[in-house]
């Protein structure tokens, strides 16, 4: 049988609608009421396609209809609900269906496109959304804030006013003082433009006032929007009191651009413009920065255009970089653009395409790079790399493979591998030079049991028309120069394992056993434009040649043999590498050895990575030369990390090579660093903030950075100090000193000297 509550409410609506008089329905407690008001809309204004499309339903202990006057009136858990545009609870609540005003007292708590409002009272239009609430309170959806305001008035659905009214972002408890506010007459909120304004605005921490403005503007969303920046002021240095005041366009969503004013107190006002652009398949951003140095008596700035295209399956990359003095980076810090310590400004356009096969690939790119060199009083002699072109492709010998496979043998993968380049070297002093570097190389592989061998044979033919003296040896050039060389490389891989624990670990061994050799006509004579000899580590201890760049080759042959053991272990469900070491060494024969110190055996490379914990790690990488009895280089580092915590610790040593082709002019003693990182939260809110780098052989700092954070969920302060590495500067010592402040939703504020 049906629910009794159920066939009254049938009955007691279609009564409603048919007969002209008072009706009133009380149910008991936990017996509740269902009221749809757009029934009662499509029948008494039936005209009105409103009601249809947002329908409103009232559900409460009590219900009450006054046919005569249109009003509905609800007292008791009364909810109302508009579907995808308010969500009304209250103690009482009645609706004028001709005005369509909704009012609402006692316990209020308004959900409106995501925002939650409380209050004493509500007025509303539900037509045109427009209405106030007294004595209110507002949690913005997301990251909007939190506000009370003595009264709010809807304009609209998404632009209201709060009157005498206070705006935050900390997540404080409702009767519990925020860390900050900002306090003002008025605020606006606009939903469609995002902004936030407000008239007589102070910023209070706690109920001190630290700040005061007559007029304040800014996105309340984390959502892009024209309008001014936080200001941001430092002191100290060569330039005196620097002050940068920014100004955002948002010219459209994908384009805009920041203007920047940045006086200074003793070098005059420096402009700022970056303009940052996207599209389908471009990219950019410009960075210019110009001024009138009144210290100096000259103009001066910096401009930095990159722009990366994809144009018909190709790739376009554009980097122009020009400083119009030398010391612009040491005088103006451009840490976001330029680090201040390099030397040399690279300007490049280049284009590259790739086309990948199922075996083997094909790439062609092309250029031009351009340097400005920062330490020169003019650029006549360095080097320029234009115009170049590089083609390089990979495919099977499918032929090769099957006439060695001859009697259904596998004999392995055969590949071809060929490098193309055609460089032009260029120097503003009129000195130049064509080089034309042709390389192709025959790679084998084949499985074995518990392993693999592979090989390569190639042959690089190298020449060169020279114009000048590009190396600058005071010598006469001639006018054209030639290389011829070819190597050959075996190498067998084994892989040897061994399950521990049930199989939760996993033990390997991996030998490694090379043969390389290297034959070359002479290079002496030849220029050198990109050819630099490899410190020789665990990374390149299986390379074919010893030089990056095509300039030189190793012209030698030696063994290289090593061994390398990892340790897997089963963790939160996946394998994990616990732990890998690697150690190697070449030998060379009589003849080879010039890269070793013409000693028959070179230094022993290692290298270790170890992960005792989920937290911790350790990596470790030397060089031990065993004839010397001394560790030539070293680098290791210990680290901890988790969500709020970070410790590292380095060692960094470096001994300068004695004897070899290329032995570094000064000081032959080593060159020995510490390191230091941390970030370490010692109470409740605060942090430790630590960079330093120590000199042992001159038992000194050469860079340090100590910063003391407070953290709460709404704002942090950070107070640090420190020094800087810098490159040859004697007006900047590197020094300073300041605090950055931030608030959550508002910006920060920094002062550095």
């Amino acid at each position: 049988m049906p629910n009794e509550s159920y066939l009254m409410s049938r009955v007691w609506r279609h009564d409603v609608v048919q007969r002209d008089a008072r009706f009133r329905y009380v149910g008991s407690r936990g017996q509740m009421l269902l009221l749809s008001l757009s029934i009662l809309f499509s029948l008494s204004v039936c005209s009105m396609g409103w009601a249809e499309e947002n329908p409103i339903d009232v559900n409460a202990d009590h219900l009450d209809f006054d046919q005569t006057s249109r009003m509905v009136s609800a007292t008791g858990k009364v909810r109302i609900d508009q579907p995808g545009m308010l969500n009304l609870q209250a103690d009482q609540a009645s609706y004028a269906m001709d005005k369509r005003e909704l009012q609402a007292k006692g316990n209020i708590r308004l959900v409106h496109q995501e925002d939650v409002f409380t209050a004493d009272h509500i007025r509303l239009d539900i037509g045109r959304y427009q209405g106030t609430l007294k004595k209110a309170t507002a949690d913005l959806r997301g990251p909007g804030g939190r506000i009370t305001s003595e009264q709010v008035v809807f304009h609209s659905q998404d632009l209201f006013t709060l009157h005498d009214a206070t705006y935050t972002n900390c997540d404080c408890e409702p009767n519990a003082k925020p860390a900050w506010a900002l306090t003002a007459d008025t605020i606006d909120m606009d939903r469609v433009e995002n902004s936030l304004t407000a008239t007589n605005v102070h910023l209070r921490m706690g109920d001190v006032p630290v700040f005061w403005v007559p007029w304040w503007q800014h996105p309340f969303m984390p959502k892009r929007k024209s309008g001014l920046l936080l200001p941001v002021i430092q002191a100290g240095g060569g330039n005196g009191i620097e002050l940068d005041l920014p100004y955002y366009w948002n010219i459209a969503p994908e384009r805009d651009a920041t203007v920047t004013l940045h006086p200074t107190s003793r070098r005059g006002v420096l402009t700022k413009l970056q303009y940052r652009y996207l599209g389908d398949n471009y990219k950019g951003q410009l960075d210019t920065q110009n001024l009138y140095d009144t210290l100096e008596d000259r103009h001066r700035g910096l401009t930095l255009l990159e722009h990366q295209h994809r144009l018909a399956a190709w790739d376009l990359d554009m980097r122009l970089a020009a400083s119009q003095t030398r010391d612009f980076l040491n005088d103006f810090q451009q840490k976001k653009l330029v680090d201040s310590r390099e030397r040399r400004l690279e300007s490049r356009l280049t284009a590259d395409r790739l086309w990948l096969r199922k075996s083997g690939y094909t790439n062609v790119q092309g250029g031009t790079i351009w340097y400005q060199n920062l330490d020169a009083v003019n650029d006549l002699y360095t080097v320029q790399r234009l115009p170049y072109l590089s083609f390089t492709d990979d495919r099977p010998l499918k032929g090769l493979q099957r006439i060695s496979g001859v009697g259904g043998m596998n004999v392995g993968t055969f590949q071809l591998h060929s490098d193309l380049k055609l460089d032009s070297f260029y120097q503003s002093s009129g000195d130049a030079a064509q080089r034309l570097d042709l390389a192709p190389e025959i790679q084998y592989w084949r499985g074995l049991p518990i392993g693999r061998l592979s090989g390569a044979l190639g042959v690089r033919e190298t020449g060169y028309m020279i114009q000048g003296d590009p190396n600058q040896t005071g010598s006469s050039q001639e006018p054209t120069a030639t290389r011829e060389s070819a190597s050959m490389r075996l190498r067998l891989d084994l892989d040897l394992a061994r399950t521990y624990g049930n199989g939760a670990y996993k033990h390997t061994l991996e030998p490694a056993l090379q043969v390389a050799m290297v034959s070359s006509t002479r290079q002496s004579g030849l220029p050198n434009f990109d050819a630099t000899l490899r410190h020789f580590s665990v990374s390149n201890l299986y390379d074919g040649t010893l030089y990056s760049g095509a300039d030189r080759v190793s012209a030698s042959q030696w063994l290289a043999y090593g061994v390398t053991s990892r340790l897997f272990g089963r963790q939160d469900g996946g394998v994990r590498n616990l732990a890998t070491f690697t150690i190697g060494q070449r030998w060379a024969p009589e003849g080879s050895r010039e890269y070793q110190g013409e000693q028959a055996f070179s230094s022993v490379v290692s290298g270790l990575e170890w992960y005792p914990g989920q937290h911790w790690s350790i990596t470790m990488a030397g060089r031990y030369d065993p004839y010397q009895n001394e560790l030539k280089s070293s680098e290791s580092e210990l680290r901890y990390s988790d969500a709020r915590t970070l410790v590292s610790i380095g060692y960094h040593r470096n001994k300068p090579e004695t004897t070899g082709p290329f032995v570094p002019e000064g000081s032959t003693e080593p060159l020995e660093d510490l390191s230091l990182q941390a970030k370490v939260p010692f109470r409740e809110h605060w942090l430790l903030k630590q960079q330093s780098d120590y000199s042992l052989e001159t038992n000194g700092i050469k860079s340090w950075r100590t910063g003391l954070v407070y953290e709460q969920d709404c704002w942090s302060f950070e107070l640090s100090g420190g020094q800087d590495l810098s490159s040859r500067t004697s007006e900047h010592s590197g020094h300073f000193i300041g605090f950055f402040f931030t608030l959550r939703g508002l910006g920060g504020y920094g002062v550095s000297s």
